[in-house]
C-alpha cells in the first residue's frame, strides 16, 4: 500500500489526500442528524448494500467497477434521508471493500468517502426539492429521484476517473469516456426500480425490500452479460485485424490507420454512433480478404499481372463472406464488399456508381487510399501531403467521392488530419475498440 502511494504521482497524492479529508468531514457533518429510531433499517440496507457489493462488474478500462446498489442507495435516501444512508453506506463500503472484496487499503481509503460523497451529495440534491414534489402519490416524485440519480452518476463517475487517470498520467476526461459514458443510462434505467421500491416499502413494510433483490441481481447479470458479449466482439475483431497484419508485413498497421482515417471523415461528416461503428469495423477488416489471397502475390514488389490483379480484387468478396458469418459484422460487411467501388462504376466487385455506393464504404475507399499514398513501401516512399492533395483533387468525383475527398482536403490544409504513427498498432486496435464498450 505504501509502495503504490510513494509511487504515484503528486498530483494524485494531492487529489487522493484532499479526497479523502473532505469525504470524512462531510461524514462527520452528516451523521450528526443520524436517526437513532430508524437504527435497524439502517442494518437491513447495510446487509442489502454488501450483498449487492458482491456482485459488482469489472469494467475493461482502469479497472473500475459499478455494482447493482444504485437503485438501493435512491430508494434508502428518499426512506431514511441523508444521514442514514451515509452512515449505511460508509459501513457497508468498509465491510465488502476491507473483508468481501479485501482491497488494498489505499483503494478502501479511497472508496468509502467516495461513496459516502456519492450518496450524500446525491441526498441533498433529492431533498433541494419541495416536500410537495417528494409526494409519492403525484408523478412529480419522479423529478428529484432522477436528479439524485444523475448527481450520483456524476459524482461516482467523474471522482473516480479523476483518480484512475491522476495515477495511470492519463487524462480523466478519456478514461471517464471510456469506461462510464455508456453507463449513464444504465443509472437512469435504475430511476424507476429506486421509485417501486420506495412505494412498496412505505406501503407495506420493510420486509418488501426483499422482493426486489432477485430483480437487482437479474439486471447486474444482464448486464454483465451484454459486457462480455461486446468484449467477445471487441476480441473477434482485433484477432481478425492482428491476422490481416500478420498476412502481410508490407502493409503492418495498415487496417488501424485506415480505420482511425475513417473515423476522422466519419465524426467529420456527422455520422451517428451507431454508423461510427459499423465505419469502425468495416475500415479494420477491409482487408480481411487477403487472407485467402496467396502470399506471393501480396508480396510481389515487382508490377503485378493482369492474372494478379484479377486474383488480388477477390478480396473484398473473399473478406465481405467471411466477415457476414458473424451476425454483428453483417452491416460491416457490405462495407468490406464495396470498399473499392469507385463514383465513376469503374471499381469492383460489382462496378456500383455515386450514390449505390454505401456512405461507409466510400469513407473507407479514401481513408485507404490516403494511408496509402503516405506509407512507405518497400518500392517506394510515402507522399508528401502536398502531393496526396493533389491526387485528391485530381480525382475527386471520378475515383474518390467527391465531397469526401473534399472534405479530407479542407482537413488536410487546415492541419486538422495529422499522420498516425503507431509503435504496436495490435494493441492500438484493441484500445480503440474498447471505447465501444
Amino acid at each position: 500500500m505504501k509502495s503504490e502511494f510513494r509511487d504515484s504521482p503528486i498530483a494524485f497524492k494531492l487529489y487522493y489526500v484532499a479526497f479523502v479529508v473532505a469525504g470524512f468531514a462531510f461524514f462527520a457533518h452528516l451523521v450528526r442528524d443520524f436517526p437513532f429510531e430508524r437504527f435497524r433499517e439502517v442494518m437491513l440496507f447495510i446487509a442489502l448494500l454488501v450483498l449487492a457489493d458482491t456482485a459488482h462488474i469489472t469494467l475493461p478500462r482502469g479497472g473500475a467497477t459499478i455494482d447493482a446498489s444504485s437503485p438501493i442507495d435512491l430508494a434508502a435516501i428518499a426512506l431514511l434521508g441523508v444521514p442514514a444512508i451515509a452512515f449505511a453506506e460508509a459501513v457497508a463500503a468498509f465491510s465488502s471493500q476491507a473483508f468481501v472484496h479485501r482491497r488494498p487499503a489505499i483503494r478502501v481509503a479511497f472508496n468509502v468517502p467516495l461513496l459516502i460523497l456519492t450518496v450524500g451529495l446525491a441526498g441533498l440534491a433529492y431533498y433541494a426539492f419541495p416536500e410537495s414534489w417528494r409526494d409519492l402519490r403525484t408523478p412529480r416524485f419522479l423529478a428529484p429521484m432522477t436528479t439524485a440519480a444523475v448527481v450520483y452518476y456524476v459524482v461516482n463517475t467523474f471522482s473516480i476517473s479523476a483518480v484512475i487517470g491522476l495515477q495511470t498520467g492519463k487524462s480523466p476526461v478519456p478514461v471517464w469516456r471510456h469506461n462510464y459514458r455508456w453507463t449513464f443510462l444504465h443509472i437512469i434505467a435504475f430511476v424507476p426500480m429506486a421509485a417501486t421500491i420506495t412505494m412498496v416499502y412505505r406501503s407495506y413494510g420493510p420486509w418488501t425490500i426483499l422482493l426486489f433483490i432477485a430483480p437487482i441481481l437479474l439486471a447486474r447479470y444482464s448486464f454483465k452479460h451484454y459486457v462480455d458479449m461486446k468484449e467477445a466482439h471487441i476480441n473477434t475483431v482485433a484477432a481478425l485485424t492482428s491476422a490481416i497484419d500478420a498476412n502481410d508485413p508490407f502493409t503492418h498497421g495498415h487496417s488501424y490507420r485506415v480505420s482511425r482515417y475513417a473515423l476522422r471523415l466519419g465524426r467529420a461528416m456527422g455520422l451517428s454512433a451507431a454508423d461510427l461503428e459499423i465505419l469502425e469495423y468495416g475500415a479494420l477488416l477491409h482487408d480481411v480478404g487477403k487472407i485467402a489471397i496467396q502470399h506471393d502475390i501480396l508480396l510481389k514488389t515487382e508490377k503485378l499481372s493482369e492474372q494478379d490483379y484479377h486474383t488480388l480484387r477477390q478480396h473484398s468478396t473473399i473478406g465481405a463472406d467471411i466477415v457476414e458469418n458473424l451476425k454483428f459484422l453483417r452491416e460491416a460487411a457490405v462495407l468490406v464488399r464495396y470498399h473499392h467501388e469507385q463514383p465513376n462504376g469503374k471499381g469492383y466487385p460489382e462496378g456500383l456508381s455515386g450514390d449505390d455506393i454505401p456512405i461507409g464504404a466510400r469513407i473507407i475507399l479514401v481513408a485507404d487510399a490516403f494511408d496509402a499514398m503516405t506509407s512507405d513501401r518497400p518500392y517506394r516512399k510515402g507522399l508528401a501531403l502536398d502531393e496526396v492533395v493533389d491526387q485528391f483533387e485530381k480525382h475527386r468525383g471520378e475515383q474518390f467521392d467527391f465531397e469526401i475527398s473534399n472534405l479530407l482536403v479542407d482537413l488536410l490544409r487546415s492541419g486538422q488530419f495529422s499522420l498516425i504513427v503507431e509503435t504496436d498498432p495490435t494493441t492500438a486496435i484493441y484500445e480503440s475498440l474498447q471505447e465501444r464498450l
